[in-house]
């Protein structure tokens, strides 16, 4: 035993002997700070400096395996700096003495930030003086993010800014803070090329693509709900988002997971610096995410108080608005913020629904219309705090909840029954659901910091989840007679859970690594006076116990990763109070995770492989029984089985054009399938149930060129499902490709405004029993901001041609199901937007146990 802890001292002596790399990420930060941040991020070597003389000097900078040399070199970039190394020591001196400096930013018409941008200061000529020239007196260029700090001995001076492409910009100035300098395009002509700058919009990243925002004409857009929707590869659809081909993401903002879509309608997107869409997520994240959506902010700036107040009000068939406000006061390291949010919404859709019922030896041709109407007003409210001690040490609290005021879910549906071919019955049935308001809140708290090289992040989280509604229902039959259908349902969720990742820079890469443990509890009871529907009272309690290491090593421009998640699942399962043994069940999985990444310049490529697994949600756990008609029922499975997939991806990506290929396959997919329920009394259920397997094949392909005023972004996607449905008792093959297009073409009309034409297609296909019949939308916007971007408006019109119906036929053994269904998609609106003093939030909390709180 000692000889094997000798052994490995050695080994961790000899890695900590190895010369410090550095990955970091700053944006707009004091060159004084920077260099704090370095020298503590080193054992072996000090870096001296006097803070005061380098304190207006900024850096925006981001870079990846450094050694600390390099990393200085960076950071200083272009600055008059000169730098001494002593054996182990390192001083940094500014080589112009000057107390006074002349600071500004440059930027282009969009107002992103230009880097390299050269700037020259010049004496300002005496008008008396037969010597009308004026005299250089220092120069400098820009950094990332446009600033420019460039000493100045005099109170007055020209400047110049010259940047290829641009058109000159010279002005006279005072010393100090000059502001923004705008520079104009200049296109010009060499031997007939059009010569014009170009930064890449999509990069790769780890499992997936980075999309930069901030360079983009995204980068306004509005909210971070509006840019998703805008990001190819990414679908809005219902209210939720979808990555094509891997279903419904988890979303991060700057690392702490979106559990309420308002917290995207507060984020501007003018404070996002880029998005990562990953579709092969690694071991750090829950095995039952299927995509993930990394949203990263530009660091905030300055103290004091910021205010932002959205108003979102749109028509189609009734009126619906969404007021929001928040507020944020940060002074030094702490930030206070409160946000409160109204939603007064409606819903609709008209479902005309055919059916065909194979029960005993009879046939039953069921048609249906069904109109449904639904209405709310609810209370949103969220507030907390966070503080930075320093660069390396957060601490966050956030709480939440809401109040209904009004949840109200009608329809009225008509039916004609035929028994086989002959007349039947007719019969309305009215549906009334009104759910109460209970409590419902979330506790959130963070911890993220550093000690030495060794980065923490710890979350935890505790929530709960109480639901009461009241279903009534009426029934109208003359010859099949009257019914009440009383129902009361219950469910009451609670849940713990917490998070810790630990991450330690190893050779050429970092070593993390981490634990995630859920507990939670979920009841429902569902009673029925009448008793035509059995009532039931379901009780789960599930454990969940996470472990998981990943490595990443970067070998020049290849980058490597590899990881491995084990879980350890435990299910109780009680019915009335009594222990069930067949839906209580314990799993043990281990989830590997491999990806090999190149880059060069603007190509890139990747290969990625993952193991995953979904869970189903715990209402389809349960086995209440919904009533929807007189011989149709829905229900959940308690013995309903997770589902397992691996999965293949592809990435090839060079500047604008992305090009994403792969093939999955899901083994005990779940799905909802329609089955008899009560043979004698001719009732069918649609219920889900588990299925051999699954494969699905997918490529997608995205443009994104900049041609002058007008910015197209075309995407090309093509998704297939190899599923043998007929064995299950489906009548045909229903293994139909997906085909679908998509063009979003931006129109630049000047620097505050802009245009927006959207046109996509998805054609008919096959997904598991279901065939889903073509769709076709339109939609514009016309967006306008005042006041240096404070108010924005936005006027929208989607679905504008009422093309964007849902047509889908789903088959089972013993029928099929057909539905038309028109959502009212077609509306016009108007988002009005205040922003004063705002910026990303200094909250870094991830949360724990997201994927439990989505099954709840």
């Amino acid at each position: 035993m000692k000889q094997y802890l000798f052994t490995a001292l050695l080994c961790a002596l000899s890695l900590c002997a190895q010369a410090q790399r550095l990955s970091r990420d700053y944006q707009n930060e004091s060159l004084s700070k920077v260099l704090e941040d370095l020298n503590a991020a080193t054992s072996d070597q000090t870096i001296y400096f006097i803070y005061d003389e380098l304190e207006d000097f900024t850096v925006t900078s981001h870079f990846s395996d450094l050694p600390l040399k390099e990393a200085i070199r960076e950071v200083i970039g272009f600055y008059p700096m000169k730098v001494t190394y002593d054996d182990n020591r390192i001083f940094i001196e500014c080589t112009q003495k000057e107390d006074a400096k002349v600071i500004g930013r440059v930027v282009d018409a969009e107002g992103q930030p230009i880097e390299f941008a050269n700037v020259s200061l010049h004496g300002v000529a005496d008008p008396n003086s037969s010597d009308r020239n004026s005299t250089y007196i220092n120069g400098g260029v820009s950094n990332e993010n446009g600033d420019f700090v460039i000493p100045c001995r005099e109170k007055k001076i020209m400047l110049k800014v010259t940047y290829v492409g641009y058109k000159t910009v010279t002005r006279h100035v005072s010393v100090g803070n000059i502001g923004t300098i705008t520079l104009l395009p200049e296109t010009y002509m060499v031997k007939g090329v059009e010569v014009k700058g170009e930064i890449p919009q999509y990069k790769m990243a780890q499992g997936g693509m980075t999309v930069d925002v901030q360079h983009s004409i995204l980068h306004d857009i509005g909210t971070a709900d509006d840019l998703l929707s805008m990001i190819p590869m990414v679908q809005s659809k219902d209210g939720k988002f979808e990555v094509l081909a891997k279903g419904e993401p988890e979303i991060y903002i700057n690392n702490k997971k979106v559990r309420d879509p308002s917290e995207l309608k507060q984020l501007k997107s003018v404070d996002i610096k880029s998005v990562d869409v990953i579709t092969s997520p690694g071991a750090k994240y829950n095995a039952e995410v299927n995509a993930v959506i990394r949203i990263k902010t530009l660091k905030p700036q300055g103290d004091g108080l910021s205010l932002m107040v959205t108003s979102d009000t749109w028509k189609n068939n009734k009126w619906n608005n969404y007021d929001d406000l928040t507020l944020k006061y940060r002074i030094g390291g702490l930030e206070v913020f409160a946000n409160v949010a109204l939603d007064n919404g409606h819903y609709s859709n008209d479902q005309d629904l055919e059916q065909e019922l194979h029960i005993k030896k009879d046939f039953f041709d069921v048609h249906a219309d069904l109109p449904v109407r639904s209405s709310w007003t609810e209370l949103q409210y969220k507030g907390g705090l966070s503080y930075d001690f320093n660069t390396d040490h957060s601490l966050g609290l956030s709480f939440s909840s809401q109040k209904i005021f009004y949840n109200r879910f009608k329809s009225d549906m008509t039916q004609n029954y035929l028994k086989n071919g002959a007349f039947y019955g007719d019969v309305l049935l009215n549906t009334d659901i009104d759910e109460l308001d209970k409590p419902v809140w979330e506790l959130n708290t963070y911890y993220v910091g550093k000690v030495g090289k060794l980065d923490i992040d710890l979350n935890a989280t505790m929530l709960q989840r109480k639901t009461e509604s009241h279903l009534n229902q009426q029934e109208y039959s003359q010859e099949l007679g009257d019914r009440t259908i009383t129902t009361l349902n219950h469910e009451d969720r609670k849940m713990m859970a917490g998070k810790l990742v630990l991450s330690y820079p190893v050779w050429k890469g970092v070593l993390s690594g981490g634990t995630e443990a859920t507990s939670t509890k979920s009841y429902g009871r569902n009673f029925n006076e009448e008793g035509i529907i059995p009532e039931t009272d379901n009780e789960m309690k599930e454990k969940n116990i996470a472990g998981f290491a990943e490595y990443e090593l970067q070998l020049g421009q290849w980058r490597l990763n590899a990881g491995l998640r084990f879980e350890h699942v435990k299910t109780d399962y009680y019915s009335f109070g009594e222990w069930q043994q067949e839906p209580s069940r314990t799993y043990n999985d281990w989830f590997p995770n491999l990806s090999a990444a190149w880059q060069k310049d603007k190509w890139s490529a990747q290969l990625s492989y993952s193991k995953r697994i979904t869970r189903p949600p715990y209402r389809m756990l349960e086995s209440m029984i919904v009533y929807d008609s007189r011989m149709f029922y829905e229900g959940g499975n308690p013995l309903l089985r997770p589902s397992v997939r691996q999965g293949i991806d592809l990435n090839f990506t060079y500047s604008w054009l992305t090009f994403v290929a792969g093939f999955t396959r899901e083994n005990d997919l779940f799905t909802h399938i329609g089955r008899v329920y009560d043979e004698e009394k001719e009732i069918a259920i649609f219920q889900p149930m588990n299925f051999d397997h699954q494969d699905r094949v997918y490529a997608t392909f995205v443009a994104s060129p900049k041609l002058g005023f007008w910015q197209p972004t075309a995407t090309l996607h093509y998704y297939q499902q190899m599923f043998d449905a007929e064995s299950y008792g489906a009548p045909k093959k229903l293994n139909k490709p997906e085909f679908s297009f998509d063009l979003k073409s931006w129109f630049v009309i000047c620097p505050t405004m802009k245009a927006l034409l959207q046109i996509g297609y998805t054609g008919s296909n096959h997904w598991a029993f279901m065939y889903r019949g073509d769709s076709f939308a339109v939609n514009a916007r016309l967006q306008k901001s005042f006041f240096n971007e404070r108010l924005s408006c936005t006027l929208y019109a989607n679905d504008i041609f009422r093309t964007a119906k849902t047509k889908m036929t789903t088959y089972y053994a013993i029928g099929l199901t057909d539905q038309d269904v028109y959502t009212y998609t077609q509306c016009v609106g108007l988002t009005l937007s205040y922003n004063f003093n705002v910026s990303g939030s200094k909250y870094k909390g991830s949360g724990a146990g997201n994927d439990e709180k989505n099954r709840l």
